[in-house]
């Protein structure tokens, strides 16, 4: 039966890197449904509902589709300081060295102006000429970072498709002074073109970005934000990226939840989301190998007795060789009169990972205080968020929840430090870039 088994799934893996459609594989996508606990008063209350969304450990880059990748750069006159340009150069220099020769590379550079430096198309042979038109860009002017994002979805949207894997990147040191500088319609347009199966990355360098920005066009665009402080790290980054693309599993993934009769949804903490009818879609964006994403629910339980489906739903991406079986969940909660029932079967795992989102919405709003220069406010929700983790039921508990609460601990009383911190732009930065991590559990 062992030998049986290695066989399985030794022939799936094989399948899966020929292009063959799995029948029977190794499940290549899972979807995990867990409450905080099992049990909730019959006069009803708050439960939790943690989603995990976990890929297989599955080598697929030598067989990966083609990449369809705008690279969308800031030439604004900022990037002259501290030699951003030159790293940012050097850092996209490296990485048209790992493109293959069918992969679709267009450029597109900003500042008050638009420029295509590469209109979309393969790669092909002569890198040496794409190459020189990234050698040869200079800082100036100012910084219509919309005009040209629409421009690099423009570009990557002439190869949309399923066949290929669809990313703009797009990095700025500067604040969006010119063309289209409102946030919500930058973020619309994100969501738009993320519809197309086009996601975009957002990498802010330096301090002087505006990090909500970069954070909602990322989050809008189903793609990554990465906060860059120094330039000279901006290589790694990129490569970071580049090997997360080149490992996408599933593309324009998303979670549809109903929810039982009378249960209504607070939140999915850190999370957007849209209502369709008695349906909750949560966007969930592309899915790499050996990757987990986690999504805390907030839920709003009426009273009751017995027991009853507390929300039920399923996960749907775009994908060629993993299937189209897709996962799903259907989750019971039980209604009791004995409080103590519910200490009882408590999951500390997944009361953990409760306890922890709760806290990130509150150093989300300490750093809205931040903005609004009110540090005495940033500094109450921090406590708020510490008083949070404090008050846990896994803070002391064995195992991986009470050691991620207590890690959570740890970064709030750093927060807190780093909030008094004379260099307000780093601060904010800093605190929510890991924040952001945090919920992204990245």
């Amino acid at each position: 039966m062992k030998t049986a088994r290695i066989l399985t799934a030794l022939i799936a893996v094989v399948a899966l890197c020929s292009g063959m459609q799995l029948r029977h594989p190794v499940q290549a996508i899972a979807l995990d449904a867990r409450l905080n606990s099992p049990f909730i008063s019959e006069m009803g209350g708050t439960a939790y509902l943690q989603l995990s969304v976990t890929t297989a450990d599955i080598a697929v880059k030598n067989s990966r589709k083609p990449m369809n990748l705008s690279i969308v750069l800031d030439r604004s006159g900022s990037m002259s300081n501290e030699n951003k340009m030159e790293y940012a150069k050097q850092a996209f220099l490296s990485l048209i060295d790992q493109l293959q020769s069918h992969d679709i590379l267009s450029v597109v550079v900003y500042d008050d102006e638009i420029t295509v430096l590469r209109k979309a198309r393969r790669v092909g042979g002569n890198r040496a000429s794409i190459k020189r038109l990234v050698e040869e860009i200079y800082p100036r002017g100012s910084t219509n970072l919309g005009g040209g994002l629409l421009e690099g979805l423009r570009q990557a949207e002439r190869y949309a498709s399923g066949e290929h894997l669809n990313r703009v990147v797009l990095l700025s040191d500067g604040l969006a002074n010119v063309g289209m500088t409102n946030p919500h319609e930058l973020n619309q347009l994100s969501r738009r073109y993320r519809n197309k199966s086009i996601s975009v990355t957002t990498m802010g360098v330096g301090l002087d970005y505006n990090e909500n920005l970069m954070i909602g066009i990322a989050e809008s665009g189903g793609g990554n934000y990465y906060f860059i402080e120094r330039a000279n790290g901006l290589a790694s980054i990129v490569r970071r990226e580049l090997d997360m693309i080149s490992s996408v599993l599933a593309q324009n993934a998303s979670i549809h939840v109903t929810l039982g009769k009378g249960v209504r949804l607070n939140d999915i903490i850190g999370c957007d989301y849209t209502n369709e009818r008695n349906t909750v879609i949560i966007p969930v964006g592309d899915l790499y190998a050996n990757d987990r994403k986690e999504f805390t629910l907030e839920l709003a339980v009426p009273k009751g007795s017995g027991s009853a489906t507390i929300a039920s739903g399923q996960i749907r991406y775009e994908a060629e060789k993993i299937g189209r079986e897709y996962p799903s969940f259907s989750t019971l909660i039980n209604f009791t009169r004995d409080i103590a029932e519910i200490d009882k079967h408590r999951d500390m795992e997944s009361q953990a990972k409760a306890d922890v989102a709760v806290s990130t919405r509150k150093v989300e709003q300490a750093m809205k205080a931040l903005d609004d220069g009110d540090v005495a406010a940033a500094e109450q929700r921090l406590e708020e968020a510490k008083e949070i983790i404090n008050a846990s039921p896994a803070a002391s508990a064995a195992g991986a929840g009470g050691d991620a609460v207590r890690s959570q601990l740890g970064r709030i009383e750093s927060y807190k430090k780093t909030a008094k911190d004379d260099d307000v732009r780093r601060a904010k930065k800093s605190i929510q870039y890991e924040n952001y991590r945090i919920q992204k559990n990245k």
